[in-house]
């Protein structure tokens, strides 16, 4: 039974992304109606270890090609405003709803926070999601901006998720060692791994074994468990790995992500940052 489920809720799921593509409707606020809508039917759903576990996952797949598909030469002018509004601008957004949250809706000041960190980034599937089902080029390398800004702002909602659950589960870590940790061990977990695999890659060919995305799965899971296991930012690192990897000429590096002619084909997205053709 549950398989019939699953079954027609991926269905139901495709048809949603069509409805969002042909009128414009943010796909994601129709996943969460079709959600609602199985729960008013009686569908429950309270494991909440494997939603976390497949939801890190997602993200994890999110951080990782989110930097791989990254032109580092296109992505430079507006790298300065992106780490802004990647880092400031997260923080701010959380402030504001955390404000919200307790003036509002009565939460405490640390659950406010909490909530507003939880939201705070912007999720980079929907931003590149309406980029491509609008067929936008925006001017003054806003395209550019906002891919880079969306694709890297969830290491900051996370640490900031990390700071306040931290606190209000009542550790002794002082806030300012649990934020350094995991900036400087996030990013050094992903240059030294990316430095490392990369020069796997060079020396290696996998291509004729047809390995390479396998390979790249392994380093994904490496980087963010090596990050996570010394308390840095897996996710961080694991967007290093990819920027890394993703402007460093090696064999069968197209192949990892898809085929240059099928996307050659399909893509519809501004040629601001991606490498690929």
């Amino acid at each position: 039974m549950q398989y019939l489920v699953i079954g027609i809720i991926l269905i139901l799921a495709l048809f949603a992304i069509r409805i969002s593509s042909k009128h414009g409707i943010p796909a994601l606020l129709l996943f969460i109606v079709l959600g609602m809508g199985f729960g008013l039917l009686g569908l429950s759903f309270d494991d909440y270890e494997f939603a976390d576990g497949l939801a890190t996952v997602a993200l994890m797949v999110i951080m990782f090609y989110g930097g791989f598909g990254t032109n580092w030469k296109m992505a430079k002018p507006v790298a300065k405003e992106a780490i802004v509004l990647s880092s400031l601008g997260v923080v701010t957004t959380a402030l504001l709803t955390g404000l919200f949250c307790r003036f509002v809706l009565g939460f405490s000041m640390l659950e406010g926070m909490l909530v507003g960190s939880i939201v705070g980034s912007t999720d980079y599937a929907s931003v590149s999601n309406i980029l491509r089902s609008k067929n936008l080029n925006l001017k003054y390398n806003t395209a550019s901006l906002l891919e880079l800004e969306s694709g890297s702002n969830d290491p900051t909602a996370y640490t900031m998720t990390m700071v306040f659950l931290s606190v209000i589960l009542g550790s002794n870590m002082s806030v300012p060692v649990l934020v350094l940790s995991q900036v400087a061990l996030g990013l050094l977990v992903g240059f030294v791994l990316a430095f490392l695999f990369g020069e796997f890659l060079k020396r290696y060919n996998l291509k004729e074994d047809g390995l390479s995305a396998v390979m790249m799965a392994a380093m994904m899971l490496v980087t963010f468990a090596a990050a996570s296991l010394i308390g840095g930012n897996g996710y961080l690192a694991l967007y290093i790995l990819g920027i890394s990897l993703g402007n460093m000429e090696f064999r069968g590096k197209r192949d990892i992500v898809f085929s240059l002619t099928a996307f050659r084909k399909s893509c519809r997205l501004p040629c601001s940052l991606c490498w690929v053709c």
